[in-house]
């Protein structure tokens, strides 16, 4: 009985092996369309910013028109650190940053609305000439409320590179250049 129920099973495998090899069939009708993608994509923008004592040790600068931000849209700020020419490589650092000296702990941080962008020093000491900046280039990203309905905003946030930020988005991030 035993070597009639293998003799089967093999057969039938067999069988089925063979019946499985041949010309491939007709293509079947398309399926349903899937929801459509997000309508705005992520995009960034850089500028210079001043922060010295004339200005508070801080910069304001305005939304680009192109840009529509809604309430519950996300913006990160990363400030310009260094070039390595033989890798022709930029680094980015995001904000904020924190700088422990010997005088206290230094903040360069950001904060947004839907009209504009403040670069912004903070300090546990008084600031003076020593702490000031000029020049500084930040690339601020606009992260839409489309994309963040998937995603988990603290992630988004802690997304330490603009490279990380678009893997976690799975889209690239396009940069609007200014005029």
């Amino acid at each position: 009985m035993k070597k009639l129920i293998k003799f089967l099973f093999v057969a039938l495998s067999l069988t089925l092996f063979i019946a499985s090899c041949g010309d491939r069939g007709p293509v079947g009708p398309e399926g349903p369309r899937g929801p459509a993608g997000p309508s705005i994509l992520p995009v960034s923008f850089e500028f210079n910013a001043d922060l010295l004592r004339s200005n508070g040790f801080e910069f304001f600068h305005d939304i680009p028109p192109q840009i529509d931000i809604i309430e519950t849209d996300v913006m990160l700020a990363y400030v310009f650190e260094e070039y390595i020419p033989e890798d022709d490589l930029e680094v980015w650092r995001k904000m904020p940053v924190i700088d422990f000296n010997n005088r206290g702990t230094l903040l360069l941080d950001f904060d947004f609305t839907m009209l504009d962008m403040r670069i912004f020093l903070n300090a546990n000491y008084s600031l003076g000439s020593l702490d000031e900046f000029e020049g500084l280039l930040i690339r601020a990203v606009h992260i839409p409320a489309d994309f963040l309905n998937n995603l988990k905003m603290k992630e988004v946030q802690n997304a330490k590179t603009i490279r990380e930020l678009e893997h976690m988005l799975g889209s690239e991030i396009e940069n609007i250049t200014m005029n």
